[in-house]
């Protein structure tokens, strides 16, 4: 008969103790009442820290586990792959699974996403519910030049694009298309050399109807004189002729120059009107003998008539002087001069500087009268005027004519003379003697 060999065992399915064995030494739980469903093999061993540690190293357990492997979704059993080499299981729970870089804690059935976890992986149906509420909360935002801000709820409702006056929209194949609707209008040319266009707008700027109307190829021209004219466009020149010293033309860049020459003059009557006329020539000739004045004072006396210029003797100081006709004088004809104020309707002769002018003059009338004040710097009046001919006599004298000569004068006389008449009738003074006897 052969030897038996045999290792220590028990009936039960507890594992031995580290006093129940010995390093290296073999021990078997045969779990009899389980007919070795949790029968284990267990072997002492020594580890790092030289401790003894009893170890499962096999037994009917672990066989049963291998031998009942399937590739179904079977609960208690190891997955084996199935032909094609996969892998089937149904819920698979587990501590942590890590790639490297990110570890995964768990799958998270979570339909709001709430644990914002960055180790867990989410289910398929959370993570449609959650994509679904989004889209359910999320609208479009938008706004036209008018009618203030819009939105579309992107879940609920659709976007349209209406075509406004003269545009039409059409959706085909993910593009909207965006059409100008045609007027009525035919597509063509319209004018020509004798027809001009004929356009209507409306208020979108576009044209809605189109023709022609005919146009004269001649143009009539008229004036202030003569026959009215035609010019032939294309063939005839129209010409913008001057007259010579009144009016000038000049043509340049398409465009016609009327003014006046340097030296302007005027044929017949030249009127202006308005409130100042500037004259700013060096040399002012008139023609007109007499010079009319103040012409809309026709229905007072208000203003003075005359005329003044401007000079400054001091060379800071301007200063006017002029002759005029003082409407608050009695109408007094007034030499002037000093005034520092230029003078508007009037002439003040109280104004600062107004000073009397002085006229140097020969004086001839009929008759004059001179009133009031006294007559100065003259010496030696003829006596065909009026005067002596002399700017003094002998004292005490008397006078007598000489004809048209200046008057003569006697000496003085002396007490107890009698005037008489001398030789030639000439007066003079003398004594009466009666002579001797």
């Amino acid at each position: 008969m052969a030897t038996t060999i045999q290792i220590k065992r028990s009936t039960g399915s507890t594992a031995p103790g580290t006093t129940d064995l010995v390093e290296g030494e073999l021990a078997y739980a045969e779990d009899r009442t389980g007919d070795g469903a949790s029968a284990k093999l267990y072997i002492s061993s020594i580890d790092s820290g030289g401790s003894e540690v009893i170890q499962e190293v096999g037994g009917k357990y672990y066989t049963d586990l291998l031998d009942n492997a399937t590739n179904s979704n079977t609960g208690g059993t190891i997955v084996k792959r199935d032909g094609s080499g996969n892998i089937a299981a149904g819920v698979i729970t587990f501590g942590s699974i890590s790639d490297g870089s990110v570890t995964i804690t768990d799958i998270a059935d979570e339909d709001n996403m709430a644990s914002d976890s960055a180790t867990k992986l989410a289910t398929q149906q959370s993570i449609k519910a959650y994509i679904d509420a989004q889209n359910t909360a999320q609208d479009l935002d938008f706004q036209g030049d008018s009618g203030g801000a819009l939105s579309i709820d992107l879940d609920s409702e659709t976007l349209d694009i209406a075509g406004g006056t003269g545009l039409t929209t059409v959706g085909s194949s993910n593009t909207l298309t965006v059409n100008l609707d045609d007027t009525a209008v035919s597509a063509g040319s319209y004018g020509s050399g004798t027809a001009i266009p004929v356009l209507t707008i409306d208020a979108q700027g576009r044209i809605t109807a189109a023709s022609t109307a005919s146009t004269s190829s001649t143009l009539t021209i008229a004036a202030d004189s003569g026959s009215n004219d035609t010019v032939a466009v294309g063939t005839d020149t129209l010409t913008f002729e001057g007259t010579t010293n009144e009016v000038e033309t000049t043509v340049s860049n398409n465009k016609i120059t009327i003014g006046l020459p340097n030296n302007v003059t005027i044929a017949g009557n030249l009127t202006v009107s308005g409130t100042t006329t500037t004259v700013d020539s060096t040399t002012l000739s008139v023609a007109d003998p007499l010079i009319s004045l103040a012409t809309g004072n026709n229905s007072s006396d208000a203003v003075d008539i005359g005329f003044y210029g401007l000079y400054d003797t001091s060379g800071s100081t301007d200063l006017y002087a002029g002759l005029f006709r003082d409407a608050n004088d009695s109408g007094k004809f007034k030499l002037f001069k000093d005034l520092q104020a230029a003078p508007g309707t009037t002439v003040d002769t109280s104004g600062s500087g107004y000073a009397v002018g002085t006229l140097v003059a020969s004086i001839e009338s009929s008759s004059a009268t001179i009133t009031g004040g006294s007559i100065t710097g003259i010496t030696d009046l003829v006596v065909a005027d009026g005067g002596t001919g002399v700017g003094s006599f002998t004292s005490k004298g008397i006078l007598y004519g000489n004809g048209t000569g200046a008057l003569q004068v006697t000496a003085a006389g002396t007490q107890g003379q009698f005037l008489q008449a001398g030789s030639g009738g000439t007066p003079e003074w003398g004594s009466i003697d009666g002579g001797s006897f």
